[in-house]
């Protein structure tokens, strides 16, 4: 394995949307800025107590039947990051999983794994949607429910120099990683758990009548983008038949203007319903993040 740098090591990694990550260190210093979501902690509390099925991906995998991947490929996760490692290093990103979704979205990589200006792409791994047991691994899926790559325990990646031993090994299962790993609250019982066909399509949040445009809209290709009014934001979504949605989302402008933060809503959701046709959005402990009417 050639000789790589770790991510998050000054000047060494390559980050998606290095533009809007300068316009979001300035805006910080006066307002604040989104970063990537599905790398943030989620909220842990009251709600979310049971430990999820997804606790059993915390590991290191040898990835298989991916024709893009050699065969001594390897990928690991931990609460909220993941390393795909390749003989030029590692790729990073985060992952968001229930019991039964996942999604994953790249968001940085060593110098030796970018190819010119960009960022190296998993296409197969950014597709997948669902995870099962297959024997003593998993097996990645996507929305066809046919899979895209096997998981299993056979071996570990080679440690370089450049990165710290500890990315190559399974990381530990501690009191944080589980309850990261929490199951969400469920949807409450007098909602209507939203699917995917009842999510598909364009919302406002319920009562703005500013000049600003805050929305949300959910492609039926598993893609979302939306606004606060001023800044936007996209990224990938899937839910399940209960209720329980996950989504990622990337870097974001911090311009201020009036507006709802209906992208914040969508990135932070993890319970999606229905009440009188309007859309509740509902984070890790049931609490309510906000309300969309079709528009």
């Amino acid at each position: 394995m050639r000789n790589g740098v770790g991510r998050n090591r000054a000047g060494t990694a390559r980050f998606r949307h290095p533009t809007l990550a300068l316009l979001c260190a300035a805006a910080l210093l006066l307002t604040g800025c989104a970063s990537d979501p599905a790398g943030s902690s989620p909220p842990v509390g009251p709600g979310s107590t049971a430990e999820s099925t997804s606790i059993g991906l915390v590991n290191v995998w040898r990835v298989s039947g991916v024709a893009d991947e050699e065969p001594h490929t390897w990928l690991r996760f931990d609460a909220h990051e993941f390393q795909l490692w390749r003989d030029c290093g590692p790729i990073s990103g985060s992952w968001r999983a229930t019991d039964t979704l996942f999604l994953a979205y790249v968001n940085s990589a060593t110098d030796e794994c970018v190819p010119g200006a960009s960022l190296p792409e998993l296409p197969w791994l950014e597709s997948v949607t669902g995870y099962r047991p297959a024997g003593d691994g998993w097996d990645l899926t996507g929305a066809d429910g046919a899979v895209l790559a096997s998981l299993t325990i056979d071996g570990t990646p080679d440690p370089i120099p450049t990165v710290i031993d500890s990315l190559t090994e399974p990381p530990p299962i501690t009191a944080e990683v589980r309850a990261a790993l929490a199951r969400p609250a469920a949807a409450p019982a007098d909602a209507t758990p939203a699917t995917a066909e009842d999510l598909a399509g364009r919302w406002v949040p319920v009562g703005f009548d500013d000049y600003t445009d805050p929305h949300a809209l959910f492609e039926a290709d598993g893609t979302w983008s939306g606004s606060d009014g001023c800044n936007g934001n996209a990224g990938r979504w899937v839910v399940d038949p209960s209720g329980t949605i996950l989504t990622t989302g990337g870097m974001s402008t911090a311009m201020g203007c009036a507006g709802e933060l209906v992208p914040s809503w969508v990135i932070d959701a993890r319970v999606a319903v229905l009440d009188d046709d309007r859309l509740r959005l509902l984070d890790a402990d049931g609490a309510e993040l906000g309300v969309l009417e079709r528009g």
